[in-house]
């Protein structure tokens, strides 16, 4: 900043350049009111210096305050490409409140984004026809939505788009990563963001709205009857062979349900009170509609977890026991779902 003396001089030089007569009996006039001009100009460009150096502190400090919140919006959103915005416009119309149970939050989740799938496609440069078929549900709020948009090659039975988000109790969604499938590799590529969760464990549903064929039991049995060529994953270990948790988690993550299955039937019958197997199990056959199935998987581990028995699948036995119609039965694990 310009120091007093500074100031000074660049007055005087301004002051003195000015041409007027000057006689010699006004010189000590001169002079007094010379001096007395230059103080006052002094003092007035002091003040307003010393105003000018208050208002850029305060502005430095605001603008700290600000990037430690993350309250400056406009430097996220830039670092976002503009085809994929970070913050997902949806019409709310739900909120997620303290009282309620897992299965409620999911089934708010559901209801509301399937409400905005229009806003979603169209965000994501995704066809409007495209659906989603399934909900992977991580604890404790993010989730991943499969796209299927009907184009997928004879064989193929892995959705084409996956994108992660993560919600808040207003249901404002925040995507975390967009994932495209390479039908060559039969891998994800990631479009954008990341991947987090690797080993988590997903909770999965099928929506209740889609009409497509890639969750579909009979399609996916024609497929894996035919050449192994147009099979994703070797058929060959399917039956034969010793068989790992690893190759029933890979098949079930890969939402490969009915090779997981296959997987497990094997798996079983050298180890058939592994929980971790039966948890892939009763999911699998809850995806692909076969709830029957999927509640005698979960008498099973009920059965071998005795007092310990899981709340979490109690209450995912409720919610398939409604689904299937089975009153009694959603009463029965509704009420062990209920307790703290």
């Amino acid at each position: 900043m310009f120091s007093r003396k500074t100031i000074i001089s660049i007055l005087f030089i301004g002051i003195t350049s000015l041409s007027f007569p000057v006689f010699a009996d006004d010189i000590s006039d001169m002079k007094g009111l010379l001096t007395d001009t230059i103080t006052k100009l002094t003092q007035k460009y002091e003040a307003q210096i010393q105003i000018l150096q208050a208002e850029n502190t305060a502005l430095k400090q605001e603008i700290a305050s600000l990037k430690g919140t993350g309250a400056i919006v406009i430097q996220t959103i830039e670092k976002t490409p503009t085809t994929i915005p970070l913050v997902t416009p949806i019409k709310t119309t739900r909120t997620i409140t303290a009282t309620m149970t897992k299965t409620d939050i999911y089934n708010t989740v559901i209801a509301q984004v399937n409400e905005n799938l229009g806003n979603i496609l169209s965000e994501n440069n995704l066809p409007a026809y495209a659906a989603i078929g399934l909900f992977e549900f991580i604890e404790p709020n993010a989730f991943f939505i499969s796209i299927d948009d009907g184009k997928n090659p004879m064989g193929v039975s892995a959705f084409k788009t996956k994108i992660l988000y993560t919600f808040n109790n207003n249901l404002i969604l925040i995507k975390k990563g967009f994932f495209d499938l390479d039908y060559i590799s039969q891998r994800y590529v990631t479009t954008f963001g990341s991947n987090p969760y690797t080993k988590a464990t997903r909770t999965r549903i099928i929506n209740p709205t889609y009409k497509g064929k890639l969750l579909d039991p009979v399609s996916v049995n024609n497929t894996t009857n035919t050449t192994t060529q147009n099979t994703p994953s070797p058929a060959v270990n399917i039956v034969t062979g010793d068989v790992t948790f690893a190759q029933i988690k890979t098949a079930y993550d890969n939402t490969k349900l009915l090779d997981a299955l296959k997987l497990s039937d094997n798996y079983i019958l050298k180890d058939p009170n592994n929980i971790d197997v039966l948890r892939i199990r009763y999911r699998s056959y809850y995806i692909i509609g076969k709830y029957e199935e999927s509640l005698a998987e979960i008498k099973k581990m009920e059965t071998i977890q005795g007092s310990n028995f899981e709340r979490t699948i109690a209450c995912d036995a409720a919610v398939i026991g409604k689904i299937a119609k089975k009153t009694d039965v959603s009463s029965y694990y509704s009420a062990i779902c209920k307790k703290q």
